[in-house]
């Protein structure tokens, strides 16, 4: 690749497609005080994302995890990594790549409001992002944000999710930050007890001028047990600033 390649742009990129999560929309419950979740993207591809310029961008990441905490019935803490990206963008027939351990990131959540007459919870999610991930998989800078998760049950058993988000982001120029708003909302049911069934939609736009992008996916959870189960997932980008497919694979351990 030429030299001067906009590796903040791909970091933009990464961000809003890389390592995208099997169900996205957070969950406002908390883990049981003395518990333990872990939840780990054994893999999550996005395929094909439009870059600025026209170039394009592939990437593709391994064992996305997280480890959360419960400290009381209503707050727990949580710590993760990407523990292997691998980034790749062409353009002109050339091509420029990088991998290695992504950065690690630190959140907490704090569930304030829950209804029980209504089985409606609403939690707080703030995060920060350190740039302790290797060569150019990481962004170089601290990042940050607070997420807003809500969830409610609906008629038939379905549960319905919804999640807001705003992540200060480094931006294009690397001199300063953007905000990020994302968006999402799932339906889920649950069948049998052990599989079950989930579509959900995902919006996101920067203030620093990268294209919106939004998804459309739907998967499935498979339950070995109470404490174990897969979650396998498939997206589909709405807009040029979203990869335009996405699979994810997730496992879930409770413990």
């Amino acid at each position: 690749m030429k030299r001067g390649t906009p590796w903040i742009w791909l970091w933009g990129l990464a961000s809003l497609a890389v390592p995208a999560m099997a169900q996205v929309t957070e969950s406002p419950q908390t883990i049981a005080p003395g518990h333990f979740l872990l939840k780990m993207d054994v893999v999550s591809v996005a395929v094909d994302q439009d870059a600025p310029g026209g170039g394009h961008y592939t990437g593709v990441g391994v064992a996305r995890t997280f480890v959360s905490a419960g400290l009381t019935s209503n707050l727990d803490v949580q710590v993760g990594a990407q523990l292997f990206l691998d980034q790749k963008f062409t353009s002109n027939g050339l091509a420029d790549r990088s991998s290695g351990l992504s950065d690690i990131f630190f959140r907490t959540k704090y569930t304030f409001w829950r209804d029980e007459a209504t089985y409606t919870e609403m939690a707080v999610m703030p995060y920060v992002k350190i740039p302790t991930g290797t060569d150019k998989a990481r962004s170089k800078a601290w990042e940050g944000g607070l997420i807003l998760p809500w969830a409610t049950k609906l008629v038939g058993d379905v549960e319905a999710r919804a999640m807001a988000e705003v992540d200060y982001l480094r931006n294009a120029n690397d001199n300063g930050y953007d905000t990020n708003w994302y968006f999402s909302g799932a339906v889920s049911r649950d069948f049998f007890k052990t599989v079950g069934l989930y579509g959900e939609l995902t919006a996101s736009k920067s203030s620093g001028g990268l294209p919106w992008a939004g998804t459309l996916g739907g998967g499935a959870t498979v339950r070995l047990s109470s404490f174990f189960w897969w979650d396998f997932a498939v997206y589909r980008g709405l807009s040029h600033g979203a990869a335009k497919w996405n699979p994810v694979a997730r496992l879930n351990w409770r413990f």
